[in-house]
């Protein structure tokens, strides 16, 4: 697979995501399937962004204007505000931006340079006739716990849909042996152009 590295790059650490609508749809062993969450993110940068999630018939939102940083969940707001100064090396706005907040595996998708350093990656198929690339891979076991994101050290193996074009994860399969296997499908990406 050749890409030009220059101008793929900022397709796969974008800042910036207009709209991102993924699921997560679980597969058990019997082959039922069900859809378990929908989760909705729209962002104009990373301090002015709002994220949505319907799990089990509740919804849990998040959202930040720049100044405050917003969390309501079972109609209860909790509300921070986004430091206007530091003392420190450390870069606390990044607690204030979607890509801390938001759960790690859509960031990983909207990104996938996020989850490429953190997996050891065992096949890569040819680019399909749909312009994706299918990858397996399985986590190199080092990430700090807990992790919400793909590459949990549990004994999970990864199957990945890359498309190349747009610079994401259109489908993450997550397959632990012997356990129900958890599809997450990103529906929908719109991005601000580099």
């Amino acid at each position: 697979m050749r890409v030009d590295v220059a101008s793929w790059l900022p397709l796969v650490t974008r800042d910036s995501v207009s709209t991102a609508t993924a699921t997560v749809t679980l597969t058990e062993p019997g082959g039922t399937a069900r859809e378990v969450s929908e989760h909705r993110l729209q962002a104009d940068d990373r301090l002015h962004w709002s994220y949505t999630v319907r799990s089990d018939g509740e919804e849990t939102r998040q959202s930040c204007d720049g100044q405050e940083m917003t969390h309501i969940a079972g109609g209860n707001p909790i509300r921070s505000k986004v430091p206007t100064t530091f003392d420190s090396t450390d870069d606390p706005w990044y607690f204030y931006s979607w890509l801390g907040v938001v759960d790690t595996w859509l960031v990983e998708m909207v990104r996938p340079v996020d989850l490429l350093a953190r997996v050891v990656v065992s096949t890569v198929d040819s680019p399909g006739p749909d312009g994706t690339v299918r990858i397996q891979a399985m986590p190199m076991g080092n990430e700090p716990s807990p992790y919400s994101g793909f590459s949990m050290p549990d004994g999970r193996s990864l199957t990945l849909l890359l498309d190349v074009d747009r610079g994401c994860f259109t489908e993450v399969t997550v397959t632990h042996p012997g356990e129900a296997g958890a599809a997450h499908r990103l529906n929908y990406l719109l991005t601000e152009q580099p």
